[in-house]
């Protein structure tokens, strides 16, 4: 179960997109989870972020956070901030972290489109 901390980033977000964001999507090949981030970027860095999810609460939850705490990320940091936005709000269990890299590859699909 998503710990207090990020079920209250998932109860206060809106999900949606960005104006002018290319997006990229990744599906969980075994539970059907999947991720959508709309991605604004300059220069190889997000600006904007906006995300949809279906799925299990982990899932959504951290694809919220990331649109938080990725704007200012490229792909080679986006990991480690995540990771970090996640650890401060409590972590993922083990059977949820496979929302993170979820999240991460639907990341990177959006920067390689050209967000």
């Amino acid at each position: 179960m998503v710990g207090e901390r990020l079920r209250q980033v998932l109860l206060e977000a809106t999900a949606g997109t960005v104006a002018e964001g290319r997006s990229g999507r990744a599906t969980h090949p075994v539970c059907g989870d999947e991720v959508e981030l709309s991605v604004r970027s300059e220069a190889g860095c997000a600006v904007a972020i906006g995300w949809q999810a279906r799925g299990c609460p982990a899932a959504m939850a951290t694809a919220a956070l990331a649109a938080q705490a990725l704007v200012g990320c490229d792909v080679n940091t986006a990991k480690t901030a995540l990771q970090r936005a996640l650890g401060a709000h409590g972590g993922l269990a083990a059977h949820e972290r496979h929302a993170e890299g979820l999240v991460l590859r639907a990341f990177a699909a959006a920067l390689a489109a050209g967000g």
